[in-house]
């Protein structure tokens, strides 16, 4: 309920004059942007608000009648208008590219052999052929997820700038198998429009990355404790990698009516 609002005032002046109620249109609270208006359909109806009935108004830009109830003796009403928003996110990746030779999975493979003989260079994911295979499964894991965070925090800053910050470890073992755990995160910076139908449309671009210490390839047996597990003259190394997204959609700005919510 807006009381502070200049029909509101003056309903109740008359209120406090005549004793004529309040119109409910005026106390109720306005939960959209935008209502129908709704006549009562009957000989009563003045001909300039019949010339309103079921035609959409914005709360914040009234048609020349006023809104419902805001007349003397106006019996009409406002009805909250929800339009159908046809929600939809999407994120394009770029700046993916892998070596044409691939590392050999396994204890007695390339990352194996670059623990023992590397002398701790740090080696890029794609330098390894595997950097693709690890971003599609970490979309399948995690996009529709991250979508939804990053919705949210467009509706935290719903018509201007927004940055979001995330990270989590994950078992890629199945796509390679001495990576038993490393961290994916990313930063996502983008910008919102807030529509007047209550949808929110927003793009930016999400800069990722991949992080993993190996220094534990026995993990891929899983057969001793701890992580910290080194060979003699052995030299654990960094392997990361760096790739882009960009995303844009249309959403709820009310996380309540969404389906992309964290």
């Amino acid at each position: 309920m807006d009381r502070s609002s200049p029909a509101y005032e003056k309903a109740f002046n008359l209120y406090l004059r005549t004793g004529t109620p309040v119109a409910r249109t005026l106390k109720q609270a306005r939960t959209t942007t935008h209502y129908i208006w709704r006549t009562r359909r009957d000989s009563r109806v003045r001909p300039s608000h019949a010339e309103n009935d079921g035609k959409v108004f914005a709360w914040n830009n009234p048609p020349p009648t006023g809104h419902p109830g805001e007349d003397y003796g106006c019996r009409c009403i406002a009805e909250p208008y929800k339009p159908h928003i046809n929600e939809h996110m999407e994120m394009v990746i770029s700046g993916i590219s892998d070596a044409a030779r691939i590392w050999k999975d396994g204890l007695l493979g390339d990352f194996t052999n670059h623990y023992l003989f590397g002398n701790g260079q740090t080696i890029r994911l794609r330098d390894t052929g595997h950097l693709q295979n690890i971003v599609n499964e970490y979309r399948r894991l995690r996009e529709t997820a991250v979508l939804s965070q990053i919705a949210e925090a467009a509706r935290q800053k719903a018509g201007s700038s927004f940055v979001y910050d995330f990270y989590n470890t994950y078992d890629m073992s199945d796509i390679v198998k001495v990576l038993g755990e490393i961290t994916i995160g990313g930063v996502a910076k983008g910008s919102s429009r807030l529509e007047t139908t209550g949808a929110l449309t927003l793009s930016g671009r999400c800069d990722f990355y991949f992080y993993d210490h190996f220094r534990d390839f026995f993990d891929y047996f899983n057969i001793l404790p701890g992580d910290n597990l080194d060979w003699p003259l052995a030299k654990p190394y960094i392997i990361n990698d760096k790739w882009q997204g960009h995303f844009s959609g249309t959403v709820h700005s009310n996380r309540n009516l969404s389906k992309y919510t964290k």
